[in-house]
């Protein structure tokens, strides 16, 4: 099987097409997304059409949920948020259609995919919490309580923007960094694709420019 893990694209429609059109010249069908798919650029009602045009398996990221409860929440944010932050949401919830919005809303925190015999989990940052991370250098311990809570074969996660690969008792882990945001404003994607073909499976990272 080969699956491409995508994430945190934070409303940049360029550079998601450039990484789905790379994903596509490879032959891969089998794509995921680890959310955030937007706040950030001007093109979160592109970016969230996207997805669902191309029926790409999506999981509620952070940011994602700040939207959707923007309304509600609204006070708090400003409180816990900086300025930037609080103004980057406020202007996507006012782009957003209500359709996208409500799209936004109906996404999992985690979603359990089961994929030629192989269990998938896909969240954003743990299977149990949006906001707690899986960083690279964590201790076995948290990913073998990752991969108690979810008795998956591969874990994909995102929010850090860090891409990474690990197997920890046999469980394949993968961060595959950000498609929307890059070091120094860059105009580079990154994205992974996983190969069960290989013993052991491998994550392999890439990276991709766009215009």
């Amino acid at each position: 099987m080969y699956l491409a893990a995508i994430g945190d694209i934070h409303g940049n429609l360029p550079a998601l097409e450039a990484v789905l059109a790379a994903i596509d010249d490879a032959g891969i069908q089998t794509i995921v997304s680890t959310g955030d798919a937007v706040v950030g650029y001007q093109w979160p009602n592109e970016v969230v059409e996207l997805l669902r045009n191309r029926n790409i398996p999506s999981v509620q990221g952070e940011l994602d949920r700040r939207v959707v409860h923007f309304l509600r929440k609204q006070e708090t944010l400003r409180q816990k948020l900086s300025d930037d932050e609080f103004e980057a949401l406020h202007q996507t919830h006012a782009t957003l259609q209500s359709h996208n919005l409500e799209f936004l809303r109906s996404l999992p925190r985690r979603r359990m995919l089961h994929v030629e015999g192989i269990d998938i989990c896909v969240c954003h940052g743990t299977p149990t919490s949006q906001s707690e991370t899986l960083d690279e250098e964590d201790p076995p311990g948290k990913f073998r309580r990752v991969r108690e809570l979810t008795n998956a074969q591969i874990v994909v996660s995102g929010a850090t923007h860090q891409p990474f690969s690990r197997t920890v008792d046999g469980t394949l882990f993968v961060n595959p960094g950000a498609v929307g945001i890059a070091p120094a404003g860059a105009r580079i994607a990154t994205y992974a694709i996983v190969d069960t073909e290989t013993d052991p499976w491998e994550a392999r990272i890439r990276e991709q420019a766009y215009s």
